[in-house]
């Protein structure tokens, strides 16, 4: 049956990445909730890992991902993003499970301790060369539905995917975002190195953290503002 199951979601995906261009796949909100004004604060969980194309490889994109949207977030006018750190230790209190996986009950647990009105969560998925971002945003007092947004594209072009969501997350939010600008073509290899630094930074090993991110910028001199940003917290 495991054998069976693996073959239908790998020919599901294969589907989902037919088109092999940068997509959006679904859009939903922001939700007229009769409230004057969209929430103001927001915090961005770990991605869940769904990749069909080596998984291990690609699981160290759960916290990096979340980390490169909070990075670009904060420079959103008139918007608040919860820090990294203080998401990593909610995580920790609410029993994040240890695939990294967040449901509904979990955002919402995490978002009202962090004193979020907003909480941001979703998945990802690399099949090959291409790559698919799935993501949520609800509102953590009444659990509404604000955004549900999809987007695929090539690997190679992980931080435009990155920074195209930024971008949805603030429009739906009506926050004005400035992210820095990124030349086409952002090696994924960079994002895994940058998201290895952070989960060394998470262990307390700074000095093997700032090799990842060293070779990370090296090989992408854009994941400088990146690391700046994490090393900064």
């Amino acid at each position: 049956m495991k054998t069976v199951f693996r073959i239908g979601t790998i020919f599901f995906v294969l589907i989902i990445f037919a088109s092999g261009c940068v997509t959006k796949q679904k859009t939903v909100g922001p939700v007229d909730t009769g409230v004057s004004g969209p929430p103001k604060t927001l915090a961005i969980l770990p991605f869940e890992n769904n990749s069909v194309t080596e998984p291990e490889k690609f699981a160290p994109l759960s916290k990096g991902l979340a980390a490169m949207l909070i990075t670009d977030l904060t420079r959103s006018a008139g918007l608040k993003v919860i820090e990294r750190n203080k998401i990593q230790a909610i995580l920790k209190e609410v029993a994040l499970s240890q695939s990294g996986a967040v449901d509904s009950a979990t955002a919402i647990k995490a978002g009202q301790i962090l004193g979020a009105q907003s909480i941001a969560f979703g998945s990802y998925m690399v099949l090959g060369t291409q790559v698919r971002i799935d993501l949520r945003i609800i509102k953590t007092e009444t659990s509404e539905t604000m955004l549900a947004e999809s987007i695929t594209g090539q690997s190679a072009d992980f931080m435009q995917l990155e920074q195209s969501l930024a971008g949805k997350i603030a429009s739906s939010l009506q926050a004005a975002i400035q992210p820095a600008k990124v030349k086409k073509g952002s090696n994924i290899e960079a994002a895994l190195l940058f998201s290895k630094g952070l989960d060394a930074l998470d262990r307390g090993d700074k000095a093997v953290a700032k090799s990842y991110f060293a070779k990370a910028v090296a090989l992408d001199p854009a994941y400088k503002a990146q690391v700046d940003s994490v090393m900064k917290d």
